[in-house]
């Protein structure tokens, strides 16, 4: 089994809690990423790097205000394993390395 070759040299940390901010119960629940600014390069060129990678391309839903409704759209899922706690679900985001494609992405201007 090849040894795991982290994307991010520090992980994001995820977490699921109630929406302080949700005043009419419209949408009772949260979600937060941190990402340390270590790593925000290092998602972003995952992220380039992943948009290459059409094998994971998978289908999903998303709401489209425009429209108001859910549509179809093509992208990729970042999972992620995680626990309860005192404050609600928590977890970490490190994603497995993907290799450079034959454009670097240290060359494009972000």
């Amino acid at each position: 089994m090849a040894s795991f070759n982290a994307a991010l040299s520090q992980v994001i940390k995820w977490s699921v809690g109630n929406n302080r901010f949700d005043q009419d119960g419209a949408n009772p629940k949260m979600l937060m990423l941190f990402i340390p600014k270590q790593s925000i390069r290092e998602f972003a060129h995952y992220l380039l790097r992943l948009a290459d990678q059409n094998d994971k391309l998978k289908s999903g839903k998303i709401w489209d205000y425009a429209l108001a409704q859910e549509v179809e759209v093509d992208g990729f899922y970042i999972n992620a394993k995680g626990k309860n706690g005192q404050d609600g679900a928590y977890g970490n985001i490190n994603p497995v390395q993907i290799p450079a494609s034959s454009t670097p992405v240290e060359a494009l201007d972000f």
